[in-house]
């Protein structure tokens, strides 16, 4: 009989050898399941690097036959060869070797390679790019591969090696003669497209630390290391130097990017297994762990390329090649625990649970979010976004892929209105979950997909874990719509002031018609009674002409409120700092003009004093900022304001407007826009009574401008083009006495002098050119003069040796400035071009932004600012 202890005790050992032998069957399975993911794995990594490593092979021959062809097509042409065999004789002359030059640099350039050699039978450079390289002897990897050359070889393509601390590729071939023996070779300098390091930097097809690179027999790396940051930090590298060249590849016995400090230096260890093997061997690879020239556990695979002549190592971390076999390994034992703990379904019954409450959770708030006519969002703590509803993606242009997991503020909301760069230090919805607070904005611009701003009013509500906020929601409306029914209906009411004003400008007129009329009627009535009156009554006439003389006065005393209505009547003078008029003024500017403009002010620090009516000055200065907020138009645009102080002469005033002011010196106030600008038509119109293109203006504003302009012997400068904003330069006259009494200025500063020279002047105006060579010659230069871009091209290649820089004017006939600049640096990279406009510098300059021109000049300018110009350019060198 079995009792129940008995019975009990059976099932409890045979529960236990249940549970045991389901334990070591699911052990065992794991295993295996283990072994066999790890297998997949590391058979998929090789794969990857052997892929990478064909891919590469492929794409670097591909590479060197099109460097080949480029340089066999070169010299088939009949007259790059006969230049080139007419340069390699002693006798060719230096016009000669300009042309070859010319040829082939615009072929060369065309092809993205940096220039050339040509190389005489003895070694030496015969010609370059520079004519300094002239004579010059060549490093050890050039002169070996000519050795190759003259031994029947076509062309050859170098390795990397160092010339002239650059790290440089040359492909060179041979130039024969009739009886097919070299009496020169022709080498190509490799530009960046077609050097090993563009190549070899293709990354694997399925691992962020796959790395390729070409090392050659010695063990050197003939690529840049894609870690080139880190070796410098660990003493791999020195500072300054690259991995090409400098990089044995060794193990350095520990892994150096975790322990900087320990183990053998690179030179003192033996090569990694990779090229030990590679260049022992041939092709091969490994699996097995071994440590690459960081010290990094890494799996590879290599081939010998013998038309390269080098190895090409692909390799990749073994922890990211392996990662997933860790994870499901980690996984896999966390799952055993958990069953052997007997938690496994209460985990799987409560992950239903969790998972159908985050459902329906996910669905409410799905509901929430899609029923919202607002656009919304929200942000981690890195301002990443999480989730974005159909209505934001709608009014922004974008698909939820493209926007899911990049931060919103580089997305959206990287510039202000006005196009400036909006730093995320200062995002308000950044600071929401820094500061912990809510914040709301009435009116800024999210930037849609095609690149156009959207403007919204927009709430940022922070989340929070805790006490820590891990990141913002963000609610927005597009106001665009308001906005434009806002401007309608601010055009609707300034079309009724319109109207109002005219109503009242009729009504003016017709007063002043009407009193002029009675003041005639009054003098042609009694000077009709004088002449009847006069020789028989002289008296009565003498009193008739009384009457005359009185309505004359009352004549008079009405054209003096029409003066002061138009802006010409006396002036109370004082003087004044203008710099500290327009600071001053700054508040009042500022909030004359629409939120989406700019301000930018650029104000002359003790500027001479001017005897001007202030009050008259800052009517000046409001109307010129009032005009240029009404060109931008409500758009998002700059008005900057400028003063200083110039030098004016006549041909400068010519085109000025004013009651032909003298030449001198003068104050300025420089108002510019980024607007619509003005044709040639209106800005003859521009100061005309009551021309106005404003549907609110009332045609007065300009007209009072130049009116006290001209009451202050001053002048006004327009310049303008349709689409590029406008230009208003208003000139004061420098009072001398008020200047030195106030500044206590005694005379010039020195101009420097040069020691020879030559300048060559581009200006189509003939009194231009001549002003400048007088300055420059004043200096100590020789000039040359040239009235196109193209008389100046043809000047500088017949004189390039000896000038030392270019003034040009930036508008001229035939070819302007921005093309001749374009055609000189193409001609010679090292031509110093300064540019003359009477455009604002910011508006002349900005096409030419980061391509190495040399300087600019606002016409007009003094001898003083051409000389501080010159001499900036060429320092204490020249």
């Amino acid at each position: 009989m079995v009792h129940d202890n008995d019975m009990g005790g059976m099932r409890i050992s045979a529960s236990f050898l249940i549970a045991f032998a389901a334990g070591l069957a699911i052990v065992i399975a794991t295993a295996v399941a283990l072994f066999q993911l790890k297998s997949y794995l590391t058979g998929q990594a090789l794969d990857n690097l052997q892929r990478v490593n064909n891919k590469v092979a492929f794409t670097l021959h591909r590479q060197l036959d099109e460097m080949v062809l480029d340089g066999r097509s070169l010299l088939r042409r009949a007259d790059v060869r006969a230049m080139v065999l007419k340069a390699l004789e002693k006798s060719a002359d230096a016009q000669t070797r300009l042309d070859l030059r010319r040829l082939l640099a615009s072929s060369l350039f065309e092809h993205h390679y940096r220039g050339f050699y040509l190389i005489g039978r003895n070694g030496r450079i015969v010609m370059s790019m520079k004519d300094a390289d002239a004579g010059t002897g060549l490093p050890r990897e050039p002169a070996e591969i000519i050795r190759r050359l003259d031994a029947g070889e076509q062309a050859i393509i170098s390795h990397p090696f160092r010339y002239r601390g650059r790290t440089e590729m040359w492909m060179i071939m041979g130039i024969s003669a009739a009886d097919g023996g070299n009496i020169g070779y022709l080498a190509i300098i490799a530009g960046d497209r077609h050097r090993f390091t563009r190549t070899t930097s293709i990354t694997g097809v399925a691992f962020e630390s796959t790395e390729t690179y070409l090392v050659d027999r010695r063990g050197y790396m003939l690529s840049e290391s894609r870690f080139d940051d880190q070796l410098l930090a660990t003493g791999l590298l020195q500072p300054g130097m690259t991995s090409t060249l400098n990089l044995r590849i060794a193990d350095p016995g520990v892994n150096r990017l975790e322990q900087a400090k320990a183990g053998m230096v690179s030179a003192q260890a033996p090569l990694t297994l990779a090229v030990t093997r590679v260049l022992e061997e041939g092709s091969g690879w490994s699996t097995q762990p071994y440590r690459d020239y960081r010290g990094v556990p890494v799996m590879g695979a290599w081939q010998w390329d013998k038309g390269l002549n080098a190895a090409i190592i692909t390799e990749v971390d073994v922890d990211e090649a392996l990662a997933g076999y860790v994870y499901a390994r980690n996984i896999i034992i966390a799952l055993l625990l958990v069953v052997f703990l007997g938690g496994l379904l209460a985990s799987r019954l409560y992950s239903r649970v969790l998972v159908r409450s985050e459902r329906e959770s996910n669905r409410h708030r799905n509901l929430l979010l899609e029923s919202s006519a607002g656009g919304i969002y929200g942000i981690d703590e890195r301002g990443r976004c999480t989730f974005i509803n159909q209505a934001a993606l709608n009014m922004l242009g974008y698909e939820e892929r493209e926007v899911i997991g990049r931060n919103m503020h580089e997305l959206i909301h990287y510039a202000y209105p006005d196009g400036d760069a909006y730093p995320i230090d200062e995002c308000n919805i950044y600071r929401s979950h820094r500061q912990k607070t809510r914040v709301h904005c009435d009116d800024e611009c999210f930037w849609h997909k095609d690149g156009h701003a959207v403007h919204v009013e927009y709430w940022s509500h922070p989340l929070f874990e805790e006490d820590r906020a891990i990141g913002s929601v963000v609610t927005f409306l597009d106001i665009t719509p308001q906005l434009q029914a806002e401007r309608e209906r601010e055009k609707m009411e300034n079309q009724v002031q319109h109207t109002q004003r005219l109503e009242s400008l009729g009504v003016l007129a017709g007063g002043i018609a009407h009193d002029f009329n009675n003041l005639l009627a009054a003098i042609l009535g009694n000077a009709s009674l004088v002449e009847s009156n006069i020789l028989k009554d002289p008296i009565k006439a003498k009193e008739r002409v009384a009457m005359i003389i009185q309505s004359a006065e009352k004549a008079g005393g009405l054209c003096k409120q029409l003066l002061a209505y138009s802006g010409k009547g006396q002036f109370i003078l004082k003087p004044v700092d203008i710099s500290k008029v327009v600071e001053e003024m700054s508040h009042l500017l500022e909030v004359s003009i629409d939120k989406s403009v700019v301000m930018k002010y650029h104000l002359a620090a003790d500027l001479p004093r001017v005897m001007v009516d202030e009050a008259q000055v800052q009517q000046v200065i409001l109307n010129l900022i009032t005009n240029a907020n009404d060109a931008i138009d409500g758009k998002s645009g700059v008005i900057a304001v400028t003063t200083g102080i110039m030098q004016v002469d006549r041909h400068y005033l010519a085109d000025c407007y004013g009651n032909r002011p003298e030449p001198g010196r003068y104050i300025y106030v420089e108002v510019s826009d980024t607007g619509c600008g003005m044709s040639r038509e209106t800005i003859r119109k521009v100061f005309d009574p009551f021309f106005t293109t404003k549907v609110s203006g009332r045609g007065l504003g300009m007209s009072a401008v130049l009116g006290i302009v001209r009451g202050h012997k001053g002048a006004l400068k327009v310049y303008s083009e349709e689409g590029r904003g406008t230009t208003f330069k208003f000139l004061l006259p420098v009072d001398e006495s008020v200047r030195l009494a106030s500044t206590g200025e005694t005379g010039l500063r020195q101009m420097r002098q040069f020691e020879g020279g030559t300048v060559l002047v581009v200006d189509d105006e003939e009194t231009v050119r001549e002003m400048a060579c007088v300055m420059l010659e004043e200096m100590g230069f020789d000039t040359l003069t040239a009235s196109n871009g193209e008389e100046a091209l043809a000047l500088y290649e017949q004189h390039r040796d000896r000038i030392l820089l270019v003034l040009s004017d930036l508008t001229m006939p035939r070819m302007g400035g921005n093309e001749l600049f374009s055609r000189l640096r193409t001609m010679d990279p090292d031509c110093r071009v300064i540019l003359s406009s009477g455009y604002s510098a910011e508006d002349a300059i900005q096409q030419f932004s980061g391509k190495g021109l040399a300087g600019f000049i606002q016409k007009p300018y003094t001898a003083e600012a051409l000389n501080e110009e010159v001499s900036r350019i060429l320092g204490d060198g020249e």
